[in-house]
């Protein structure tokens, strides 16, 4: 379980603000729909629910404008059991590269039937802050660069933005909290992968990653980072532990992150959020408190935690919104944690482009 950091001086804070935001009727005043990002989702493509329904339709329902949709990129090899996903098999030289370039375009095909435009450039995500839907190609797992590092730049011209360095199969790049450590960290492999997302424009996403792997993406990297899934804990975990204990960020690697510019996501995990959406909003003003509000976004992993789920909807994501403006969390405050912390970060990552 992550450890609570909510405070007392931030309950009563939250509490004042909401009595004094309430009209003589005891509603809240409304106010402008704030554009909610998510900075990691798998919505639809583990379930049956673009089947019959549009992504586009569900993210503008819910006032979702921008949606980092992740590709597992080792998804063929690893499976779930009852300790948490493992790895199955081993794939051959190219088999990545090969699946990933698959997945890029089944995925960009279904975009363009539905009318869904992706994120290109950082036009793109001032789009999706004026509320125009927009898509971030994600990928988790960069496995691929083992077979060709050069394929970054394919996958980038493809339309890849966000880039997750490990996953759940060991690779070249580093180390994951989900096995034991062969590396001692990043690797000179993933620290190429790393300069080279700098260089393309790609964001750069340490989930996953294990502390020294963290260490290394730090000082390789000359923009933030972001930490997109999963919740905070003063404890130390390690790969020992059940998945959904050594997949938490400790505290101070969460603050390295924050202090780099980046932004740490919380997930919709069912051992970490107590219920959805109150839980949740909880939670995320927990990590507020810890971090600073500069620092905290979603990222719910929707459909990548099973049956160990709170949230599987795009509209629990506006429930969650339209909770913390009922607690009276101001304005600025609540455009960084659903929106702006995550746009910040992917277009900072994109501004810095130099090739």
């Amino acid at each position: 379980m992550a450890a609570r950091f909510m405070s007392r001086r931030r309950f009563l804070q939250c509490a004042t603000a909401l009595a004094l935001g309430l009209s003589a009727s005891g509603r809240v005043h409304a106010g402008p729909r704030m554009p909610i990002a998510d900075a990691h989702s798998h919505f639809g493509m583990y379930s049956s629910k673009l089947t019959n329904r549009s992504l586009k339709t569900e993210m503008e329902n819910a006032g979702l404008t921008l949606l980092a949709w992740a590709i597992s990129g080792d998804g063929r090899w690893i499976r779930r059991e009852s300790t948490g996903i493992q790895q199955r098999a081993t794939p051959a030289p190219g088999e990545q590269s090969a699946y990933l370039l698959e997945k890029l375009s089944s995925m960009r095909a279904y975009l363009t039937k539905i009318g869904l435009d992706f994120v290109q450039s950082a036009a793109d995500i001032d789009a999706a802050r004026r509320g125009a839907a927009r898509v971030v190609i994600a990928l988790e797992g960069a496995g691929f660069a083992e077979d060709k590092l050069e394929l970054l730049d394919e996958a980038y011209a493809r339309g890849l933005r966000h880039l997750q360095l490990v996953h759940y199969i060991k690779n070249g790049l580093g180390d994951f909290q989900t096995e034991r450590p062969e590396h001692d960290g990043l690797t000179e492999l993933g620290m190429h992968v790393v300069k080279s997302c700098n260089r393309l424009g790609i964001l750069v996403d340490l989930a996953h990653s294990t502390r020294a792997n963290i260490d290394g993406a730090l000082a390789a990297s000359s923009v933030p980072m972001v930490w997109s899934h999963s919740a905070i804990t003063t404890r130390q975990y390690t790969w020992r532990q059940s998945s959904n204990l050594s997949r938490l960020v400790g505290l101070d690697d969460a603050k390295k992150i924050a202090q780099r510019g980046g932004a740490v996501g919380l997930w919709a995990l069912r051992s970490t959020v107590a219920s959805s959406p109150d839980g949740y909003a909880n939670e995320l003003l927990h990590m507020v408190d810890a971090l600073g509000p500069e620092h905290v976004m979603f990222g719910t992993d929707l459909e990548g935690m099973g049956p160990y789920a709170v949230m599987d909807e795009l509209q629990d994501l506006r429930k969650v919104a339209d909770l913390l403006q009922e607690r009276g969390v101001d304005d600025k405050t609540l455009r960084a944690i659903c929106f702006d912390n995550y746009a910040r970060c992917l277009q900072g990552a994109m501004q810095a482009r130099s090739g």
